[in-house]
């Protein structure tokens, strides 16, 4: 039976190691994105900047980027030394397709999102509409893998997007969107890979533990 858990959901079950590789993974896709918003958050806060200050401000956001990917990777790793459960065929289907449901659903809303604020004369708010779309999909995401950190990095990166929105001046607006759906996405990277390997088992804690 699994156990109640914390804000990476249950410590237990039959699919807790699946759920920690997956955890791992999206880490890493966090990292990813998150360096991508940063990017456009020093587009749009510091545009007058030198070129030498920008280059400043993309090795930090790459070095960042580059420890969350390696700090993933070495999770990842670790749970090599952790025997494989064979997950139900059912359940893991029941994952695939939810998964593929969610991003399906999240890339086809985003993609209509440009022609809709050109209807309405609104292109400057696509960033908004992408935050708005990211930070929702979370929702079901952290539902899908039983990942409660993800409803507030999704709450996060919502009140970012729409909260963006009551700030007057479209490169404020938008670096205010761009930098809390970065900021929310390493942090979700962080906490993640940094509580990641607490639930394993302990008998498979003993055999990741590195010798003296």
């Amino acid at each position: 039976m699994s156990k109640a858990g914390g804000i990476l959901g249950p410590d237990g079950g039959p699919d807790l190691l699946v759920r920690m590789r997956g955890r791992a993974v999206g880490a890493m896709v966090c990292a990813g994105f998150g360096a991508y918003a940063l990017y456009w958050w020093t587009e749009d806060a510091i545009n007058d900047a030198t070129l030498g200050e920008r280059r400043v401000w993309f090795g930090a956001i790459a070095l960042v980027t580059a420890v969350l990917v390696v700090w993933a990777i070495a999770n990842l790793a670790a749970l090599r030394h952790v025997p494989r459960v064979a997950l139900d065929k059912r359940l893991a289907r029941f994952y695939r397709i939810g998964y593929a449901i969610i991003v399906a659903t999240e890339g086809a809303a985003i993609s209509v999102g440009g022609p809709i604020l050109g209807h309405f004369h609104r292109p400057e708010l696509f960033g908004q509409w992408i935050g708005a779309v990211v930070g929702i999909h979370f929702f079901p995401l952290g539902k899908l893998f039983k990942i409660p950190l993800y409803y507030w990095t999704g709450a996060a990166i919502s009140l970012a997007a729409f909260g963006s929105l009551f700030v007057s001046g479209t490169p404020l607006s938008s670096a205010i969107c761009a930098g809390g759906t970065g900021g929310a996405l390493w942090i979700t990277a962080a906490v993640t890979l940094s509580k990641n390997l607490q639930s394993l088992p302990a008998k498979a804690a003993v055999a990741v533990a590195p010798e003296e």
